[in-house]
């Protein structure tokens, strides 16, 4: 087992390059009858229901890092559950990363390529666990009038973009994206990085004619502010097609020593995350209200909206280790440093 702590002078060598890699990146029914069958009844449902809380229960609480956005959208409805889980959110990754190199949470939500980088960093101490955000990126205008919106890549060809996440995953897929169209993303168009989404989507509303990268919700925020804007992309959609696999976000990563010491714990969490992703999924309504009370979203109409272009999944084993890898491949040949450097080797991948 690893220890989680190490000399002062390591862990800052690893904040730092971490940071440095960013750049980058979210139900009661009864009956009654006569005494006598009712108290069998009621016994009956206490023993079925210490018998499942039994099952149920963690050895201690699992300490969780969520991130505001789609990449803690899923979690939301586990946030009540405070007998199992403590689960904070965070607003950016590099608060998320701190906890997970000083060993002060068992799981956090981490960009894809940032959870490589934990692991080349630290020696193999954290392993993704689950994919749990697919792609959310999306090429939107504000047309300027009387003008076609795009519905070719090729057609940005002289376009500036605005963007955010320079250094990450959005801004390698959208250079990556751009080349198998055919265009230069150095000469052919300009990319003009902005410090976040927030300002992209400001400049996009304020500039007809414009054209930015957005992840959602924001997609749905300035379509709600401006009806002109339009979806020309899904580079979700572009990059299955391209590389059949799904584009994969964000990442929940474990601390290894949880994973081995406590699997039976990471069992219940995955259970209760595959129930917690379907119940968002299937009821973006109800899911909404949870996501803006714990304070991952801030408008329920806007949230509900977004939820199903959010991509919010729990998928594990070999189908998470494929889109991953095939991923990082990518990445590795764009630059190394936004995987940490080199690929990870097949302990990361839990199986």
């Amino acid at each position: 087992m690893r220890q989680k702590q190490k000399k002062s002078t390591r862990w800052t060598a690893i904040a730092l390059a971490l940071l440095l890699a960013l750049g980058a990146a979210f139900a009661l029914s009864g009956c009654a009858g006569d005494d006598s069958e009712s108290g069998a009844d009621e016994q009956e449902e206490e023993t079925e229901l210490d018998g499942s809380q039994q099952e149920a229960s963690v050895s201690q609480v699992i300490t969780i890092a969520a991130l505001n956005g789609p990449t803690g959208m899923g979690m939301a409805p586990l946030i009540g559950e405070t007998d199992k889980y403590d689960i904070t959110v965070y607003q950016a990754p590099d608060e998320v990363l701190a906890k997970v190199i000083k060993g002060e949470v068992d799981i956090a939500a981490v960009p894809s390529n940032v959870a490589s980088v934990l692991y080349n960093k630290t020696e193999g101490a954290v392993q993704a666990a689950a994919i749990q955000t697919g792609g959310i990126l999306y090429i939107v205008e504000n047309p300027a009038e009387d003008a076609p919106a795009k519905n070719e890549l090729s057609q940005l060809s002289g376009c500036t973009i605005y963007g955010s996440g320079q250094g990450g995953v959005p801004e390698y897929v959208l250079r990556q994206l751009l080349s198998d169209a055919g265009i230069d993303p150095d000469n052919d168009v300009t990319i003009q990085w902005l410090a976040s989404h927030s300002d992209v989507a400001s400049s996009l509303l304020t500039n007809p004619g414009s054209v930015a990268l957005l992840p959602e919700p924001f997609v749905t925020t300035v379509k709600a502010k401006n009806d002109a804007v339009v979806t020309s992309f899904d580079l979700n959609a572009l990059w299955k097609a391209a590389y059949n696999d799904d584009l994969p976000m964000g990442v929940l990563v474990a601390q290894k020593s949880f994973l081995e010491e406590r699997k039976g714990d990471w069992d219940i969490f995955a259970a209760d995350m595959e129930e917690a992703v379907q119940l968002v999924n299937d009821d973006p309504a109800q899911a909404a209200q949870m996501i803006v009370e714990a304070g991952i979203g801030n408008e329920a109409a806007v949230v509900e909206q977004a939820i199903p272009q959010c991509n919010i999944c729990f998928i594990t084993g070999a189908e998470m280790k494929a889109a991953l890898s095939n991923l990082y491949e990518i990445l590795n040949r764009l630059q190394p440093a936004a995987i940490g450097g080199a690929l990870p080797d097949e302990s990361f991948y839990l199986q």
